[in-house]
């Protein structure tokens, strides 16, 4: 029986990648179609369906193209989140102090949710299992993706740097192996898919649209006779477009701009703040704690954020962290200005569940640009200045123009960094070289993405749950525990056999020079076996509440 027709539930967009893919019974096995997809679906369309209910499918399915799903995803918090909607599957996870009893180095499970950090390191044989081996095993989790569906989340959040290079760099490397692979995003434009599709073979972009020909406005393509369908071009590659129309019901978003930063004549119902640095949010915070708002960052400690229930809270102050793998909804949002893309994915947590018909989008021009591109946060306040672009579709509503047409004139193209590129290349490919290559590679790039995250902690963790996830760049400024030159630290030590399931956390001391020289050391294994966990940071900064403050 084919695939599609086990899955008559799901929505139209979800329906017709399984349909594409056109899995079917045969001697023993189940075959699929050999494709490859990029999927453009609006937020909130439910593309983490796609992966659970493939995983489902999977445990009483074998293939020949593969034999497990592997659903990569930027953060660690999202990976936790849809563990949760997988909690009737036999999955496991794989990121940094993972629990034990969920945890896959190998990437052995039918259904493995792990970020892309560990992904990449395990694709380019830095075995995440075996971290005190030079040859050791790599070659089981690479087997194990060389056998797998594999399903990357939220890839427009890889644009940038080492992460951009990385990913096309896999995608290069898994589309010459014969691994199939799915990329979503709500956000994707024309220039991050074109590099994906010229490095890759055999690729479908399946578009949830409202009209026929939505998705390929601008774009260079003919029609395949059936409608809908189209061959395009992308320099000299060419891959085919399959439109879904799908009546995606949304609100119309009235957006105005304001420029001072007193939101409380702003708030009506429940009302979200997004801005975008942890300080500005604390200090928000702060102006509005007699209105008992709740605070959301990074700058928490796990357990800590865990606490706070979104559906209880009748005001949110945010940062960027609002923009994945949180699922709530507010009657009005005031966003910091901020690029395109993320501007979209703010506004996806408003009315995300179509409580009313039109709900309004105030964007503060703070005049403060970073963390972004100040061309592309210009670019977009312009394109936004008119009220004429709809920010809950990407092809459009309400007579409004889609946000995708918009994005794809501001957003400016990643680079690719040849140099790093060529490097993940060979070691991808020569059969000599071992993790003692890739960690040559990483003493000059810190990482193969573009965020170098460590832990801090109040007191020794006795689980992830008490680690505080910081941005390592920014290591100057944390308030940390000092004796003289020395940093206090906590560490995993590990038995003489090196098992990852026996592992225990000591206090210990670390020296750095800045932040360079920290993720160097941050990764390396000491004589006595052990392997930095996190930085203790001084008590008295730190605040259930309110998280980390800096120092």
């Amino acid at each position: 029986m084919p695939l599609s027709k086990d899955f008559t539930h799901l929505r139209e967009g979800i329906r017709k990648v399984l349909e594409l893919m056109d899995c079917k019974d045969g001697n023993g096995f189940t075959e699929c179609r050999d494709l490859n997809f990029i999927l453009n679906f609006p937020t909130g369309y439910g593309k983490t369906t796609l992966s659970i209910e493939l995983a489902k499918w999977l445990s009483t399915h074998s293939t020949s193209n593969f034999s497990r799903l592997i659903h990569v995803v930027p953060t660690r918090s999202l990976v936790e989140d849809i563990a949760k909607r997988s909690a009737s599957l036999k999955y496991a996870v794989q990121y940094s102090f993972a629990p034990s009893e969920l945890r896959s180095p190998n990437f052995l499970a039918k259904f493995v949710i792990t970020t892309y950090d560990s992904f990449l390191l395990n694709l380019y044989k830095a075995s995440v299992g075996e971290p005190f081996s030079v040859h050791g095993h790599y070659d089981l989790p690479r087997f194990s993706i060389y056998t797998s569906l594999v399903h990357f989340d939220e890839f427009h959040l890889m644009n940038e740097g080492n992460s951009w290079t990385s990913l096309i760099g896999a995608i290069n490397h898994l589309s010459k192996t014969g691994v199939n692979f799915v990329l979503s995003s709500a956000t994707p434009n024309r220039g991050l898919e074109e590099e994906v599709i010229n490095n890759a073979k055999d690729v479908v972009k399946v578009s949830v649209v409202r009209n026929y020909g939505d998705s390929v406005k601008n774009r260079e393509c003919r029609g395949l006779g059936e409608e809908g369908e189209y061959e395009c071009n992308a320099g000299k590659a060419k891959y085919k477009v399959v439109e879904v129309k799908d009546e995606v019901k949304v609100p119309d978003i009235d957006v105005r701009f304001i420029d001072q930063g007193d939101f409380s004549k702003y708030i009506d119902g429940r009302t979200v703040i997004v801005v975008n640095t942890v300080d500005k949010a604390i200090s928000i915070y702060e102006k509005l704690r007699d209105l008992n708002p709740c605070l959301i960052h990074s700058r928490f400690k796990v357990s800590d954020r865990k606490k706070i229930d979104l559906d209880e809270c009748q005001l949110i102050i945010s940062t960027q962290v609002i923009e994945v793998g949180v699922d709530m909804s507010s009657d009005v949002m005031i966003t910091e200005q901020a690029p395109l893309p993320s501007i979209v994915q703010r506004v996806g947590r408003l009315l995300r569940r179509n409580e009313k018909e039109g709900g309004k989008l105030y964007i503060w021009t703070s005049g403060d640009y970073a963390p972004y591109d100040k061309s592309e946060v210009d670019s977009t306040l312009k394109a936004l200045k008119g009220n004429d672009v709809c920010l809950k579709d990407p092809y459009g509503c309400y007579g409004k123009k889609g946000y995708a047409e918009v994005m794809d004139n501001i957003m400016t193209k990643p680079e690719i960094n040849r140099r790093l590129f060529e490097e993940l290349d060979k070691i991808s490919i020569n059969p000599f070289l071992t993790r003692k290559d890739l960690d040559y590679l990483l003493d000059k790039y810190c990482t193969l993405t573009n965020s170098f995250i460590i832990n801090l902690a109040v007191d020794k963790p006795d689980s992830q749950e008490d680690l505080i996830p910081f941005n390592g760049e920014m290591v100057d400024k944390a308030p940390l525990e000092r004796e003289g030159n020395k940093v206090l630290a906590f560490f995993e030590k590990y038995g003489s056999d090196g098992s990852t399931d026996k592992v225990e956390v000591v206090e210990g001391y670390i020296e750095f020079r800045d932040w360079k020289d920290l993720c160097r050391k941050y990764r390396k294994v000491t004589y006595d076996r052990k392997i930095l966990l996190g930085l203790k940071v001084k008590r008295e900064y730190y605040d259930s509440k309110k998280g980390l403050r800096l120092k």
